[in-house]
């Protein structure tokens, strides 16, 4: 008997449903030519039909298995059950053709039930109908079984956070045939509560990257056991920068109401060597760029950083010709609690050869800062002094000779803009900096919900140690929400200037990140000046004292191609920026429509936008004249 049961299985495993198609020749009769569903509107037959096992029989030119055409009929069924059709009925049968053979599999839907709520067990001390929003499917509304098992582990996780370290769910769905409705109850069972017990540490013995481990552990002994409280603790760890992996894993087994925890580390390297090179194109210039540079954390102080960075990057504007290098180099030390757990030290030190449209500067600089979260972990303050001393010259002719009548815009007497834009003289600039940011999004890279808002605030003033006397305030409000699989995501960002105002300071727009009906940094107040030696006519950005940048944007999956996730957005930018803040005007913008095609490589999102100026159009009759192509990594916003 077992011989036979033996024989059996190894007949049924090894059915001719995998013979391979004979090359050339007329298509066997036997063979699986197709797979038809009939009867289907609930569930699509593309949805179907490639988790079905003889599809791969089909693609293979093979036969038809019996019990492969019996499985994949439960499969169809099974299908239906969880999208709450609980009377669906599947029968199968074979139909002869010229080509081979076609399965058709014949569905009766029935009804589909409608989900009625029951949860039982919740702890007291918990508010009522904590448990209840966490359940997706509504009283009434059909039913879906995967909307129904995901809710188990929230509530679990629910019940955990109430310090009950053992709970359990136990849930079934009864589904009455007279009513068509499904009775789907969550039964809570909390067990016993439970406090945190010991903290261990394994993976360093550093005394200074234990203290940082412990330093952002929330909990103590004794405090009431929490999942969240684990989890928020595994990345303000992650955070510290030192460790390539953190695990902080509690003691479950049994039914202790102790429940000690171990945090499991394992430190990153303390050496890294980056660069890389990349291409970027604008309408109205082409860049190519290199970086590289190191980074060591001293063995004697963990906590402690020294970088060093280079940046080299060689434009040619279109329009003139000009090839403008770019070269910056910079050294940084940063140190993780500095005085006290979570305040970073900031020293920064660099030099720079930068070319931008109007001129050229050399100099360097130097920055002290503070980096703190004012409690919670999304609430970050940072305070900053910087020294900066620059000289200017190669300046384009658009600031250096007269400008023409009509066009004057920096001095109604048309005198050449290179003294109030103070380029005819050095710039030494103090001032101190801080900024408060507040970051509610659920992802920094790729956000879906929450709001993210910033003001930077720069003082600047001879007590700083500089010649020029200003304040720059510029905030941004960003807002993310998901519709279905569509992100609506908005921003307002304004920017103003007020006193002396530096040269390197003045704001642009326009480009992958501003307002994309304009090239990078073309959205400017522009010097226009005739070249006494040549006679021609120079046009130049200058950059302004007051900005505005607005815009709401669509952001959806489309679906892949060839296993590359593919997606699309709509936009809709606004912006202006001008010589003076008292000359912007919020109702008369410059406006852009556009969209834009994404992908994801390699964790990075690559997009290419293309934006249409809607005002403020350009006069040249090139149709490409108000079109502004883009390309960009990672979101504009």
């Amino acid at each position: 008997m077992w011989f036979r049961v033996v024989v059996a299985v190894a007949c049924c495993g090894c059915g001719g449903s995998l013979q391979p198609r004979p090359a050339g020749g007329a298509p066997d009769a036997a063979q699986l030519a197709a797979i038809r569903i009939e009867g289907n509107h609930a569930i699509a037959s593309q949805a179907l039909v490639p988790a079905l096992a003889l599809a791969d029989v089909a693609s293979a030119g093979g036969t038809v298995d019996p019990y492969l055409l019996e499985l994949d009929g439960d499969r169809i069924r099974t299908a239906y059950l969880k999208r709450g059709f609980f009377e669906a009925q599947v029968a199968a049968r074979i139909e002869p053709g010229a080509r081979g053979q076609t399965v058709v599999y014949a569905v009766r839907e029935g009804r589909q039930a409608t989900a009625q709520i029951e949860i039982a067990g919740a702890p007291t001390e918990l508010a009522p109908g904590r448990a209840r929003a966490l359940v997706a499917l509504r009283d009434g509304a059909v039913f879906d079984y995967a909307v129904y098992d995901a809710a188990k582990p929230l509530l679990r996780a629910l019940v955990a956070n109430a310090g009950y370290a053992h709970a359990e769910v136990r849930a079934n769905v009864v589904v009455d045939p007279v009513t068509a409705i499904a009775h789907a109850r969550y039964d809570l069972v909390p067990g016993a509560r439970c406090t945190f017990g010991a903290i261990r540490v394994r993976g360093t013995t550093r005394d200074d990257l234990v203290a940082a481990i412990r330093a952002r552990v929330g909990f103590a002994p004794g405090d009431g056991y929490s999942m969240t409280a684990l989890q928020d603790a595994q990345v303000a760890i992650y955070e510290v920068g030192r460790f390539a992996t953190v695990q902080l894993i509690p003691a479950l087994a049994g039914d202790a109401t102790t429940i000690d925890v171990e945090i499991d580390v394992a430190e990153a390297d303390r050496h890294e060597v980056h660069g890389g090179f990349g291409f970027g194109y604008e309408p109205a210039t082409y860049e190519l760029r290199t970086r590289g540079g190191f980074s060591v954390v001293p063995a004697a102080r963990p906590l402690l950083t020294l970088a060093t960075d280079a940046q080299v990057a060689y434009t040619v504007l279109h329009d003139f010709g000009d090839r403008q290098p770019k070269i910056r180099a910079i050294a940084s030390a940063q140190y993780q609690d500095l005085w006290k757990p979570r305040l970073r030290g900031e020293l920064e030190v660099g030099a720079d050869y930068q070319t931008v449209e109007a001129y050229s500067w050399i100099g360097g600089h130097v920055r002290l800062g503070l980096a703190s979260p004012l409690g919670a972990r999304w609430l970050q303050l940072r305070v900053g002094w910087v020294l900066e001393h620059l000289t200017f010259q190669d300046l384009n002719d658009a600031v250096t000779e007269p400008q023409l009548p009509g066009q004057c815009v920096i001095a109604p007497s048309c005198e050449p803009p290179v003294h109030a834009l103070g380029l005819d003289r050095t710039q030494l600039r103090g001032a101190y900096e801080a900024s408060l940011v507040a970051d509610l999004r659920d992802s920094a890279i790729d956000p879906h919900r929450g709001i993210y808002f910033a003001l930077p605030v720069s003082d600047g003033t001879p007590l700083a140690g500089g010649q020029l006397t200003y304040l720059e305030v510029t905030p941004e409000l960003r807002g993310y929400l998901p519709i279905g699989h569509t992100v609506v995501a908005a921003r307002a960002r304004f920017g103003g200037i007020f006193g002396d105002v530096p040269v390197t300071e003045r704001y642009y727009s326009g480009g992958t990140t501003g307002q994309r009906g304009y090239s990078e940094r073309r959205l400017s107040p522009i010097a226009t000046g005739i070249s006494l030696s040549t006679g021609e006519v120079d046009s130049v950005v200058i950059g302004g004292a007051g900005l505005i940048e607005t815009g709401v944007e669509l952001r959806r999956p489309i679906g892949t191609l060839g296993g590359v996730p593919l997606g699309g957005n709509l936009f809709l930018d606004g912006g202006d920026v001008t010589l003076t803040v008292d000359q912007l005007d919020p109702a008369h913008l410059a406006w852009a429509a556009g969209a834009g095609v994404w992908t994801q490589l390699g964790g990075l999102k690559i997009r290419f936008d293309v934006g249409y100026r809607l005002n403020r159009q350009s006069t040249d009759t090139d149709v490409f004249a108000n079109v502004a192509p883009h390309l960009g990594i990672g979101e504009a916003y």
